[in-house]
């Protein structure tokens, strides 16, 4: 979920005033008045002498004459910031900063263009560290010079148009410095910047919204307590509800200004005032899932287009309601590319919802564009583990792990998002643990010989892997006790903050307390308000059940699963391929063979990780050496091969090839409908491996190679110098 950028809706215009500059741009508003700091009282100096009248004279003169110079040169620059300071974005920018610091260190102005410039240029920890030295001392000037200026209220419009441009300009200073503090996890230091913005009680917050600020960021960080910030209270439910009493004082400031502000500016630009805060009532809400408040909420931000379609598609996302989730991600692809690089939760999100429409080679499509054009920046890592996901369910697992390692490596920075480092933590564990599940599910899918348990390398194999999945998992097991909304986020399934999907949920409880999460999934099924999550619900238990022994029950749940009238939903082709699979392990024979066919033709990578020995018809034709070899290869795999009528027909056919090696050319079949086909090159020294390759082909696997490490990349030769 993200905040509320300032500048979504545009910047307000105070009637009779003066144009805004078109867009977000860092010039002031026209009518800035002179700014002259207020003269400090001297105070104390004996006038006891005719040396000390002529000191004090002296003195007063000198003080005079300085203040003239200094005026003259503030209006000087402000005059230029107005004629030639452009975008935030331009290099000229940080010149213009750079000069009006020669010009007047003491003045704001300078160290605040230099912070907003190089808070739109960084990328790490180390970019937003360099942009809050100069905000911070932007802030501590404005405020030193101009603190009576920045606590005048007034109903009188030429009182107030005086003052307005110091509290736009100190709006967009402790903006910005807030959202540095914020990137780089320095909470405290961001809520004392929003306590300074408060205690000026602005009767118009142009830029930093105070109390939506602080709810946001009690909000951000609910997981953690007063231990790690002060401010924090002791629990999650402590600090959400801090959050919404700071939404409820955001009303009543808003309340107790208007009558000031009234008639000063567009009652749009004031109406959007009170939409800021439902934008966070209903991030609350919708976390809470207090499903009735939340589409209150959400509703009105969509009557007035004032929405983050990010968050409304997450709010779908937590409903079940796929299809109107993906609409709205979509949405916000092009509605919410925000100037600052923030998370882009979309994405990843998108990511997920290919893989429930059983489409993740789209998912790898997408983010591997993604990837390719942000490079190392913010967001890296949730886009290194979203493909990860993608790859998991090609069955690509050795190119998953590559990608989940490397997040797992990346210090990602959580930039405008709720998502946190123990989502990120979670996320990445789930993915290290699955893939080490397949590692040995691969391992004995390729190796199914009769003699298997006679080779003593692999009962090594065979222990390594187990080893490494039980490592995995405990430290799964141990990022779920300490994850203090494991109830209100990770077991209700689908939730705002849930960043993992169903299979790896399951994964978190699978071999831990059946009987407890039967009892748990029972009663969510009978109060949970989300009719669409309900056949997930009964998909658990199904899967509890079966786990319990207790197949009959596990098979009810699963056909109730089935006779669900959202089932036929394309973003519900994993669930239902997931049910097939779990009522071929609940029945036998011929229904077993029914369900497994089923699950093939609907989402065939999920086969060879199921422990279910699929069948194929096969006929394979070419050289008799060739033909040979490649069946007895695809023979010592996990597939069965029969005469079977109502089995695929796997056909496939080996020739030499031009440029060496042999074409392998391979087509399922079924009653006319072809499942599977393709066609690869393989050299002549690796055609021991192609049986398997072969099989998990039949299986929509598109795999390269074997094993659980990825062949090292080569080194790209130098061009040589012409």
């Amino acid at each position: 979920m993200e905040p509320r950028f300032f500048y979504a809706g545009g910047l307000p215009t105070p009637r009779l005033f003066g144009a805004w500059p078109p867009g977000f741009r860092c010039k002031a508003p026209d009518g800035r008045p002179h700014t002259r700091p207020p003269q400090q009282p001297s105070g104390g100096f004996p006038l006891q002498s005719l040396a000390g009248i002529g000191f004090f004279v002296a003195a007063l003169f000198y003080t005079s004459v300085a203040g003239f110079a200094q005026t003259a040169i503030r209006d000087q620059i402000n005059r230029e910031r107005q004629e030639s300071v452009g975008s935030f974005f331009e290099e000229k920018t940080l010149e213009k900063a750079r000069k009006f610091i020669r010009q007047d260190s003491t003045y704001y102005v300078g160290h605040m263009l230099e912070g907003a410039f190089l808070f739109f240029r960084a990328n790490d920890e180390l970019g937003f560290n360099r942009a809050i030295a100069p905000l911070q001392k932007a802030m501590d000037l404005i405020e030193k010079d101009y603190n009576r200026d920045l606590r005048t209220r007034s109903s009188n419009f030429n009182t107030y148009a005086r003052v307005y441009p110091l509290h736009f300009d100190y709006g967009l200073i402790t903006y910005f410095l807030n959202r540095c503090y914020q990137n780089v996890e320095r909470q405290e230091e961001a809520m004392r910047v929003l306590y300074h913005v408060r205690d000026r009680n602005l009767q118009m917050e142009t830029a930093t919204d105070s109390y939506n600020t602080m709810a946001w960021i009690y909000h951000r960080n609910r997981m953690y307590t007063s231990e790690r910030f002060s401010f924090l209270k002791n629990s999650v439910t402590e600090n959400v509800a801090m959050a919404n009493k700071l939404l409820d004082s955001a009303i009543r400031k808003l309340k107790i200004d208007l009558p000031l502000v009234n008639g000063m500016f567009d009652p749009t630009f004031l109406n959007r005032q009170y939409l800021s805060t439902f934008h966070y009532k209903a991030m609350i809400h919708d976390y809470l899932l207090d499903i009735d408040s939340a589409a209150l909420y959400y509703n009105i931000l969509l009557e007035n287009n004032a929405h983050s379609s990010n968050n409304y598609a997450h709010f779908k996302m937590a409903m079940g309601e796929f299809e109107e989730a993906e609409k709205f991600f979509l949405d916000a692809e092009v509605r919410e590319r925000s100037l600052e690089k923030n998370t882009k939760e979309y994405f990843y999100m998108r990511g997920t919802l290919e893989t429930y429409r059983g489409q993740p080679q789209m998912a790898d499509t997408l983010l591997s564009n993604v990837l390719r054009e942000q490079g190392s920046t913010p967001g890296y890592g949730w886009h290194c583990i979203g493909l990860a996901r993608a790859r998991h369910y090609e069955g690509l697992t050795a190119e998953s792990q590559e990608r989940i390692t490397k997040a797992a490596r990346f210090q990602e920075l959580h930039i405008g998002t709720t998502w946190g480092q123990e989502q990120y933590n979670l996320a990445v564990a789930s993915l290290q643990y699955l893939n080490h599940v397949r590692f040995r599910q691969e391992f004995m899918f390729e190796n199914d010989e009769w003699y298997f348990w006679l080779n003593p390398l692999n009962w090594f194999r065979w222990l390594k892997h187990t080893l490494a999945i039980r490592h995995q998992k405990m430290i799964l097991a141990n990022l779920v006790a300490e994850n203090p909304e494991r109830e209100q986020v990770l077991y209700s399934i689908f939730s705002p903050e849930n960043l993992i999907n169903f299979d790896e949920v399951y994964s978190l409880i699978d071999g831990f307390g059946t009987r407890y999460f039967i009892s748990l999934y029972e009663r969510r099924l009978a109060t949970d308000k989300r009719p669409n999550v309900k056949k997930y619900y009964r998909y658990y238990l199904g899967k509890l059940y079966l786990a319990d022994g207790d197949e009959e029950k596990a098979r009810s749940y699963f056909e109730s699963v089935l006779n669900d009238e959202q089932i036929k939903d394309p973003f519900e082709t994993l669930l239902l391929a997931r049910t097939y699979e779990g009522l071929a392990h609940a029945t036998e024979g011929e229904a077993r063979e029914e369900y497994m066919l089923k699950l093939y033709k609907l989402y065939p990578q999920l086969l060879p990780y199921s422990g279910l020995p699929m069948s194929f018809r096969l006929s394979v034709d070419g050289p008799a050496e060739w033909r040979e070899q490649l069946e007895d290869q695809l023979n010592d795999t996990e597939l069965n091969f029969t005469d079977a009528s109502n089995m695929p027909q796997a056909t496939v056919s080996i020739t030499a090839h031009a440029a060496g090696g042999w074409a392998v050319r391979y087509r399922v079949e079924l009653n006319g409908e072809t499942l599977q086909q393709g066609e690869w090159i393989v050299p002549a020294a690796d055609l021991d491996k192609t049986g398997r390759l072969l099989a998990y082909r039949f299986m929509g696997i598109y795999k390269n190679t074997l094993g659980e490490e990825l062949p090292p990349l080569k080194p790209v030769k130098e061009r040589e110098a012409a």
